[in-house]
């Protein structure tokens, strides 16, 4: 038997894994217990999503695991979904990140643009 938090937590990861793909992105949970840990929810190349269903939080200990989490995958960028008491569709959460986590998924996104505005038009 599982605990009530695992359940919570696998019943949180659905419903992300559910919510990206009815938004067209391709989504899975991740099997849990791995030695290098690689998130909850693998759907976008390079992005480690890290689903959370509780009370109260550790934000050091999640930036933390964000962290070793994003090395083990080598992405460039990571999130913390975390749900929001009284809100069941993880669209209505809050997406949290580091500061320094979320400059360089700017600027990444920045240069993307600025590269295809340099493309010549056909």
């Amino acid at each position: 038997m599982t605990s009530s938090s695992k359940r919570k937590g696998s019943a949180a990861e659905v419903a992300v894994v559910k919510w990206l793909s009815s938004r067209g992105i391709r989504a899975g949970r991740i099997r849990a217990g791995w030695t290098d840990d690689k998130g909850d929810i693998a759907a976008l190349d390079g992005v480690v999503i890290e689903v959370k269903n509780r009370k109260t939080h550790d934000w050091k200990a999640y930036f933390e695991q964000l962290g070793r989490q994003m090395e083990a995958s080598q992405a460039f960028s990571g999130v913390i979904l975390c749900k929001r008491p009284g809100y069941t569709n993880p669209e209505d959460w809050l997406a949290v990140m580091p500061a320094a986590v979320w400059l360089d998924t700017i600027q990444l996104i920045t240069e993307s643009q600025e590269e295809r505005e340099e493309w010549p038009s056909s």
